[in-house]
C-alpha cells in the first residue's frame, strides 16, 4: 500500500510502499479516507515528539471504511464508517479502569508509538473504532476524536462547565471553533478571544455570545466588563507557541474567585509563572487537559450526529500533496481543520 513515512526530522513525509497491515483476530482493518491535520503534527515532523521512532507514519485523526474484521469481531461489518479513538490503553491500570484510558502510563498511541493513518489502511482495535451515520462526511468525521473530543474532554470534565456560566475559549481555531460550539451544547455563555477578526466573525456564527480581539483590546479588561466586573467560571486556551506564557498570564487575570482555567495548548519548554497569592486568595485551578476518552468520543459523535455541533474543516488536501498542507498548516494556522484526503 502506499503511505506517507516520515523519514527525517525537519522535512514532510514522503509517499512510499508498505507493507500492508493485516488485522488480528480483535481487530478491524480500516480503508483510510480522511486525516485530520494539527499542531501536534508540526512537534512531530520538527522531532519534539519522543516516542516515536524513524521510518514512522503518522496520522492520528482518521476516519474510513471497514474493509476487514477479525474472527472475534461482532460489533462491525466491513463498509462501516466509522472514526477512530488513537489511545490504546493497557485495560489494567487504574486509569483504565475508571474510564481515564488517556492517562494510562502504557498507553500506545496509534501515529506517536504505533503507525498512523496516513496511509491507504490501519490496523485498528476493534475497541477503538467508532461506527458513525453516513450522513457525516468522512472528512468531517476524521476530525472527532481530536478537534471535538479533546475540547469536549476540557470543557466537561475538566473545566465542569455548568447551565449559565460564562466561559472565555482564548484561540479560535481548529479546537477553539469546535470548543465554542459545544460550550454553548453544555449550557454556557461564551466570549471568544483571538488576534484575527475574520476568526472572532466565524466564533460569533458559531454562537460566541462575545468576542475580544486581544490585539486590540485588553483582555481581562473586557472580560471584566463583560461579567460585571466579576471575571469568568471557566478560561480555555487553545493556542501554543513562545507567546504561551504570556495569554497563560492574561488568562488568570480573566477569572473570577473560584475560577478555573484549562490550559490544552502547549509547547515544550514554554513555563507558566502565577504569583501564589492570588492562586490562594482567588482560590483558583489550575488543569491541564489531554486528548479525550472513548466515551467522550461516543457523546461527540451523537452530537454532530443530531446537528447539534458541526465539523468545521477549513481545505482538504489530497495526500500527495501533505508539503503545501503542512506549510499552510505552519504559516497561518486556520479557521477549523486542514484535511488530507484518499
Amino acid at each position: 500500500m502506499r503511505a506517507l513515512v516520515l523519514e527525517e526530522y525537519g522535512r514532510p513525509p514522503v509517499l512510499r510502499e508498505v507493507a500492508r497491515p493485516e488485522p488480528g483476530p480483535q481487530d478491524v482493518l480500516v480503508r483510510v479516507r480522511a486525516n485530520g491535520l494539527c499542531a501536534t503534527d508540526l512537534k512531530m515532523i520538527a522531532g519534539h515528539i519522543r516516542t516515536i521512532t524513524l521510518p514512522h507514519i503518522m496520522g492520528h485523526e482518521v476516519a474510513g471504511e471497514v474493509v476487514e474484521t477479525g474472527p472475534e469481531v461482532t460489533h462491525l461489518r466491513p463498509g462501516d464508517p466509522v472514526v477512530v479513538h488513537v489511545y490504546i490503553g493497557c485495560g489494567l491500570c487504574v486509569s483504565c479502569r475508571t474510564g481515564r484510558e488517556n492517562l494510562c502510563p502504557g498507553v500506545r498511541r496509534l501515529g506517536f508509538e504505533l503507525a498512523g493513518g496516513f496511509g491507504e489502511y490501519l490496523r485498528v482495535p476493534a475497541r477503538n473504532a467508532f461506527r458513525v451515520a453516513s450522513s457525516v462526511p468522512l472528512e468531517q468525521a476524521s476530525i472527532l476524536s481530536g478537534s471535538l473530543a479533546t475540547a469536549y474532554h476540557g470543557l466537561k470534565h475538566k473545566g465542569r462547565i455548568q447551565l449559565g456560566d460564562t466561559v472565555v475559549i482564548v484561540g479560535v481555531g481548529g479546537l477553539g471553533v469546535h470548543a465554542v460550539q459545544l460550550t454553548r451544547a453544555l449550557g454556557g455563555r461564551v466570549i471568544a478571544a483571538d488576534v484575527v477578526d475574520e476568526k472572532l466573525e466565524a466564533a460569533r456564527a458559531y454562537g460566541a455570545d462575545a468576542v475580544i480581539n486581544s490585539a486590540r483590546e485588553d483582555l481581562p479588561t473586557r472580560v471584566r466588563e463583560l461579567t460585571g466586573g466579576e471575571g469568568a467560571e471557566v478560561v480555555t486556551e487553545f493556542v501554543a507557541g513562545s507567546g504561551l506564557p504570556a495569554v497563560l498570564r492574561q488568562c488568570l487575570s480573566c477569572l473570577r474567585p473560584g475560577g478555573r482555567l484549562v490550559v490544552a495548548g502547549y509547547q515544550y519548554g514554554q513555563l507558566l509563572s502565577v504569583d501564589t497569592a492570588d492562586l490562594v486568595y482567588g482560590q483558583w485551578e489550575l488543569l491541564g487537559t489531554r486528548s479525550s476518552t472513548k466515551q467522550d468520543l461516543v457523546e461527540v459523535i451523537r452530537l454532530v450526529e443530531s446537528g447539534t455541533v458541526r465539523p468545521v474543516v477549513s481545505t482538504c488536501y489530497p495526500i500527495d500533496e501533505v508539503a503545501t498542507a503542512l506549510d499552510r498548516l505552519q504559516r497561518t494556522p486556520p479557521l477549523g481543520r486542514i484535511v488530507l484526503i484518499s
